[in-house]
């Protein structure tokens, strides 16, 4: 009765542990309750059949979880909980895009290193690569990094 009681929170453990993998990824309850299972497993063989039966339950539940560990590296496990879809947009708007190195404009906003300045009739933000800017103040640009355009004082 009491290698059924062993098996049966071994198995319960090794079940609740699929579904946290499986399921619901995360350290979450089932995770928890089925570590706990393993572990009530390994007392209780220890504590009511004898040392070797908690010695070999303890190895039969290490193998078990690195069976999962290795299912769930190396299976087709993760992939379906991960993230595939590249990102092909872009933060910049149009106006912003049509901007190019060289351009003149004019601070609406003072440039505590990011602000807004006027080109034409687009007003678009920008960063100082000379420090602060004061408003009204003439700039050029001075480089297009990842759509963050840089100006300097004229």
């Amino acid at each position: 009765m009491e290698l059924l009681i062993t098996g049966i929170l071994t198995a319960i453990g090794t079940l609740l542990l699929v579904v946290e993998v499986v399921l619901i990824p995360g350290l979450g309850l089932t995770g928890l309750l089925g570590a706990g299972a393993m572990l009530g497993a390994v007392i209780y063989a220890f504590t009511c059949i004898s040392s070797l039966a908690g010695w070999s339950t303890l190895l039969i539940i290490i193998l078990i979880i690195a069976a999962l560990i290795m299912w769930a590296a190396y299976g087709k496990t993760l992939d379906k909980m991960a993230l595939k879809k590249n990102i092909n947009s872009t933060s910049a708007n149009k106006e912003a895009q049509s901007i190019k190195v060289g351009d003149e404009g004019r601070t609406v906003t003072r440039l505590a290193l990011i602000g807004e300045a006027r080109f034409g009739e687009r007003i678009i933000e920008v960063t100082s690569s000379d420090g602060f800017i004061d408003e009204k103040a003439d700039v050029v640009v001075e480089r297009i990094s990842a759509n963050i355009i840089y100006v300097k004082l004229k």
